[in-house]
């Protein structure tokens, strides 16, 4: 549908725009009432817009995330009366006398912009479906492990030995955890950057949880993990810096040369209510040639057999934390460590 609808207050003029635009698209020159029909582009001139401009903002809001274009016709003498709309209501701006070929190139223009955001929304809401089938039947198996586990418990939980309590404990823990992940990104799908809401954080709590999952790995390594206190509170999404942190310990564990003691360190520090931490290790290190490709998807730098791995974790960790308006990057020296730190 190419629909254009004309909130002329000039009757001249809306007959003019409406006649030859109708040769190419379908036109409805109206009243106000006409903004809660269907319409395509707006073209409004700088009277109606100093009367209708909320009616117009409140219509545009109520199209999001479709894009609806308004489009400003105004004379000389008019335009600074107008421009206090600009910024939130109006998309283009055409001043009078009207060069037919320049409006319809605009308009053609914004159509197609529209066009473009109706599809993009139509293949949001087909991969939001996706996603949430995808969900369904991960947490189906997560269910019945998690009834498995609970039944075990309670049937032979008595004559279970010390390590076997263990693996059962370990199973729960980690299946809860897969669902915490679940459930959180479904909430993610949903949310836009400006959306996302950042709360305060106890950067102290999230370490030690992020250490909790990653135990094992510590202990089978004999890794010495120190944690610089005090801590300070963050402005962060917690699951969000969860995720970012526990893949930065994971890869400062695993990235070490074979025979190698792991040796992390986690700091942090506030300068101008910016926090940067850091999370140091003593591993193989990065050289300054393939630092840039960290962060880019299934940028593996080293052998799978030695370092098995898809390239995601970096990745995640960048874009955990550009959701919350932060940075990251990082320092490394082949042979020496790295050092890899994240402000927000």
């Amino acid at each position: 549908m190419n629909r254009i609808l004309l909130l002329l207050e000039n009757k001249k003029n809306r007959d003019l725009l409406a006649a030859w635009l109708s040769m190419r698209y379908e036109v409805v020159a109206a009243t106000e009432h006409a903004l809660e029909q269907p319409f395509d582009v707006c073209i409004v001139d700088g009277p109606t817009l100093d009367r209708l401009w909320q009616q117009i903002q409140a219509r545009k809001q109520r199209e999001q995330p479709v894009f609806l274009p308004v489009v400003l016709i105004t004379s000389l003498s008019t335009v600074d009366m107008v421009t206090r709309y600009l910024w939130q209501t109006i998309d283009e701006l055409i001043r009078l006398p009207i060069e037919k070929v320049e409006l319809q190139a605009r308009v053609e223009v914004l159509l197609r912009a529209r066009r473009l955001s109706v599809e993009l929304k139509l293949r949001n809401e087909d991969l939001e479906s996706f996603f949430h089938a995808l969900t369904h039947d991960l947490r189906s198996p997560l269910r019945a492990i998690m009834g498995f586990a609970e039944a075990l418990v309670e049937d032979e939980g008595a004559r279970l030995s010390e390590p076997g309590k263990h693996y059962v404990e370990t199973i729960q823990r980690v299946n809860r955890q897969m669902q915490e992940l679940i459930e959180a990104l479904i909430g993610f799908a949903r949310l836009g950057r400006e959306d996302l809401p950042l709360q305060s954080v106890e950067l102290q709590a999230v370490i030690e949880s992020c250490l909790r999952d990653v135990q094992e790995d510590i202990q089978a390594k004999q890794a010495q993990v120190s944690i610089k206190s005090p801590l300070p509170v963050v402005r962060a999404q917690p699951v969000l810096l969860k995720m970012a942190l526990s893949n930065l310990l994971s890869n400062a564990l695993k990235f070490v040369a074979r025979g190698v003691r792991p040796e992390v360190t986690i700091c942090a520090a506030v300068v101008q209510e910016v926090c940067r931490i850091q999370v140091q290790d003593n591993g193989i290190g990065i050289d300054l040639e393939n630092q840039p490709h960290l962060f880019t998807p299934f940028g593996q730098l080293h052998g799978a057999e030695e370092y098995p791995g898809i390239g995601l974790g970096l990745v995640t960790v960048r874009k955990a934390i550009e959701m919350m308006g932060g940075r990251v990057g990082v320092v490394s020296v082949p042979g020496e460590g790295s050092s890899f730190w994240i402000e927000l």
